[in-house]
């Protein structure tokens, strides 16, 4: 059985009850008080507030499913005021009734985040585990939720007050009301700007691309407004027609000159292998799955092949960017399933980019990574947005809605 204090509740509410009522649990009454003065805290962030509104809301979901230890007053007496060590507070009191609880159920377990509480209950001879928590992927912005008016005008004051959510730089940030994002901002040299422009890419070739969602909104403007842009999301939540949308929007208007694209055709796992194509480099690349992906979205592929011709569109290998320089070339670089990439191929892919350049890169380095090599901690673009994020040229989107069709959609969930 574990014993779950505040802290720990806050941090792993959405794993805890996710095994109620398999596993029940325990908790103090103090922990009630506790959440109830969080959630009225004028000197508390909204993202802990909103956190312990959720978690009261559970525990109110749950009821019967968890088992209460309340807190007997003469235990100040018994257990904290005799021992020098141990402060009278809520912490402490919580810990207490993890050790009252823990003589009735031997095999009890006091779960904490908080390094203090976890010495104090080792010192008073309690089993602690400390949560492992999972790896936090950076999405690119923060969703705020209102769940009524009140709390989004107090959302607009925070704002107006210079409130910046603990947002870094290029972040956005998305007010939600109603399962619907309703407003959008961006932190620029650490001020909250408000997105007030809906933007359109125009082209030849994609006719007009309006964004479909809020999500997709906040991508363009990145695109616009970022030298580096990186994009990730399912299969078909628009990811690689944002970018080419943008890239040929660019093109015709003079923005840039050409259009590089760094290619790493990785067969799909799992999937037979056909083995070598005949032809030039360009006729082998036109064959495999850049070809194939450039083709459907072009139209043709005998538009890939003029633009080729031209000197507008390269399609460049990984293996052959060695000592390649795009300064002076007023190009837009694009990687496409770049989730296909390690850490050391990213770099030095990203290293080719000159001033005058404009990189977007696409993938799903959390569902679509096709050889081991590239996943975990080695995949590059985790990497990437782990050393970009928050500089002053980059921006990341993580797109969550999928528009490609409802069979992709539900296929999703497999």
């Amino acid at each position: 059985m574990y014993f779950y204090d505040t802290c720990s509740l806050l941090n792993n509410y959405k794993q805890i009850f996710k095994d109620v009522p398999f596993e029940r649990f325990y908790i103090s009454n103090i922990t009630f008080k506790e959440l109830e003065t969080i959630k009225t805290a004028y000197n508390k962030d909204y993202e802990i507030k909103y956190k312990a509104r959720k978690v009261a809301q559970l525990l109110l979901d749950y009821i019967g499913m968890y088992d209460v230890v309340n807190y007997q007053k003469d235990w100040d007496e018994t257990y904290l005021e005799p021992n020098p060590l141990l402060f009278i507070n809520d912490d402490n009191r919580i810990i207490i009734s993890a050790l009252i609880q823990e003589e009735k159920d031997p095999e009890l377990i006091f779960v904490t985040d908080d390094i203090n509480a976890i010495n104090t209950a080792r010192s008073l001879g309690l089993s602690v585990l400390k949560p492992s928590r999972p790896h936090k992927l950076y999405t690119g912005y923060k969703i705020l939720t209102a769940y009524s008016e009140d709390e989004l005008t107090n959302l607009y004051d925070e704002i107006f007050n210079g409130a910046t959510f603990d947002l870094i730089e290029n972040q956005y940030l998305l007010l939600q009301q109603d399962n619907k994002i309703i407003d959008s901002y961006i932190l620029k040299d650490g001020k909250l700007e408000r997105i007030t422009q809906y933007y359109t890419f125009s082209s030849k070739i994609f006719g007009e691309t309006k964004p479909l969602d809020k999500f997709q909104l906040i991508a363009m403007d990145s695109l616009l407004n970022n030298q580096i842009t990186m994009i990730r999301g399912s299969g078909g939540c628009g990811k690689s027609q944002l970018a080419l949308s943008y890239l040929f929007n660019a093109l015709e208007k003079g923005v840039i000159d050409k259009i590089i694209i760094f290619c790493n055709t990785v067969a799909t796992a799992g999937s037979a292998k056909l083995g070598y194509y005949p032809g030039t480099r360009e006729e082998k690349l036109l064959d495999s799955q850049i070809g194939n992906f450039l083709s459907s979205k072009m139209g043709d592929r005998q538009q890939v092949e003029r633009m080729i011709d031209e000197g507008t569109l390269l399609l460049l290998p990984l293996s052959d960017i060695r000592g390649y320089d795009t300064s002076g070339m007023h190009a837009g670089i694009y990687i496409t399933e770049a989730q296909n990439m390690d850490i050391s191929m990213l770099k030095l892919a990203l290293q080719r980019v000159g001033k005058d350049s404009k990189f977007i890169i696409e993938g799903d380095p959390e569902a679509q990574v096709d050889l081991p090599q590239y996943a975990g901690d080695n995949n590059g673009m985790r990497r990437m947005s782990e050393v970009f994020k928050g500089k002053s040229i980059y921006g990341e989107v993580t797109l969550p809605i999928i528009h490609r069709s409802e069979i992709a959609e539900i296929a999703e969930a497999m």
